[in-house]
C-alpha cells in the first residue's frame, strides 16, 4: 500500500530529492560600524537570487515605525542574479543602513542566517525573509518584547499575500500564539524572529545540516534548553508568502516531514513525542479521499501534500528512527 502511496506522489506533484547535507563553516567577524554608528538592532535577510522580490521587504522596512537606529544586512548566499550592483542604489532609494555580506562559502538558509549573525553590529539581531513583508510595527514589537526575553517569535499573517487556493493546501499558523512541535517546547520561525547575539552565538547558531526545514525548530529548542526565554511579539507581523506552485509546495511537506522524524530522534530522550512513520489510519485516509485528485485545484492540491507529508514521515523514519 505504501508503494502506491509514494508513485501517485511523485507523478502528481513530481517530488524531488534533496541535494543532501552540508557541514557548518565559519562566518566573517562582525564589522566595526561606520563611523563608530551604535546600533539598538541588525536586521539579517538572508538572500538568494531575490533582486526581482527583496525591494517589496526593504521598503516595508524603511517605513518601520521603530524610532531607535537599525542596520539591514543582507546575507548573499551565492545570488546569481547581481544582488551585491544593487545595494548602493537601495540603501539611497529606502534611505536604510543597508549592507551585504557574502555567504556564498555553503549553500542554505541556515548558512546565510550564520553569517548575517556574525556580521551583526548589534547585540539583537532580528530576522526576516526577502520575499516576505513585514508589517510597520514589526520590529519595534520583536524588540519591546526581547526587553523580557533572549530569543522572540513573531506572527503570521498567511492571507494577504496567498490565494485562497494556495490557503487550502497548507493552512496556516494560529496568529497570535507560540507554536510548538511534539508537545514538547515552543519555536520562533526562522523568517520571523529576534534573538540576542551572544545568546545565538554561545548556541553555535542554526544547525547547517539540516536542510529544508527543522532549523529553526531545533535552533529555539537548544536556546531553550541552554536555559533561555522565549516570548512572542504578537504585533510582529511579517505577510508570509507562500510556494506558488504545488509541486514546490508538496516538496516542503515531504521534507518538513522527513526532519520532524530527525527532531524526534534528537529530543524524543527529552520529551518529543510524535507519530512516526505512515499509520493504516493514514493511508485509509488518502484512499478514502482519492477522488479529490479529480476535483478542484485546492482538494487536489490538499490530497497531494498530505501524501507528500507522510511519505516525508516514512522517509524520515527508515533515516533517522529505525535504528533506535
Amino acid at each position: 500500500m505504501t508503494e502506491r502511496v509514494e508513485e501517485r506522489v511523485q507523478e502528481q506533484a513530481q517530488v524531488e530529492e534533496p541535494t543532501g547535507r552540508r557541514e557548518p563553516v565559519e562566518g566573517p567577524a562582525p564589522a566595526a560600524g561606520t563611523g563608530g554608528a551604535v546600533y539598538d538592532v541588525s536586521v539579517v535577510v538572508p538572500c538568494y537570487d531575490v533582486v526581482g522580490v527583496v525591494e517589496a521587504q526593504l521598503a516595508a522596512l524603511a517605513a518601520q515605525d521603530f524610532t531607535g537606529r537599525f542596520e539591514v544586512v543582507l546575507s548573499d548566499n551565492g545570488s546569481r542574479d547581481g544582488l551585491a550592483d544593487h545595494v548602493e542604489e537601495w540603501a539611497q532609494r529606502f534611505g536604510l543602513d543597508l549592507r551585504r555580506v557574502d555567504s556564498s562559502g555553503v549553500q542554505g538558509v541556515s548558512h546565510a542566517r550564520n553569517v548575517g549573525l556574525r556580521a551583526a553590529r548589534a547585540d539583537l539581531v532580528a530576522i526576516c525573509d526577502a520575499d516576505d513583508v513585514v508589517v510597520p510595527g514589526w520590529l519595534r514589537s520583536l524588540v519591546e518584547a526581547a526587553a523580557d526575553a533572549d530569543l522572540v517569535a513573531g506572527t503570521m499573517d498567511v492571507v494577504t499575500p496567498n490565494d485562497a487556493v494556495r490557503r487550502e493546501w497548507r493552512p496556516g499558523p494560529t496568529p497570535g500564539t507560540l507554536q510548538t512541535r511534539f508537545g514538547f517546547l515552543p519555536f520562533a520561525m526562522g523568517c520571523n524572529l529576534a534573538v540576542r547575539k551572544d545568546v545565538a552565538l554561545a548556541v553555535d547558531g542554526w544547525d547547517e545540516s539540516f536542510v529544508a526545514g527543522g532549523d529553526d525548530v531545533d535552533f529555539s529548542w537548544r536556546v531553550q534548553l541552554a536555559g533561555h526565554r522565549i516570548a512572542l511579539a504578537p504585533d510582529a507581523v511579517v505577510q508570509y508568502r507562500y510556494r506558488p506552485d504545488l509541486r514546490g509546495t508538496a516538496r516542503q511537506f515531504r521534507d518538513y516531514a522527513r526532519n520532524e522524524a530527525r527532531l524526534l530522534a534528537l529530543y524524543g530522550d527529552r520529551g518529543a513525542v510524535a507519530p512516526a512513520g505512515v499509520s493504516r489510519a493514514d493511508l485509509k485516509w488518502l484512499l478514502r479521499h482519492l477522488h479529490h485528485l479529480g476535483q478542484g485545484p485546492g482538494r487536489r492540491g490538499r490530497w497531494i501534500c498530505r501524501a507528500a507529508r507522510l511519505y516525508g514521515r516514512e522517509q524520515g523514519r527508515r533515516t533517522y528512527l529505525s535504528a533506535r
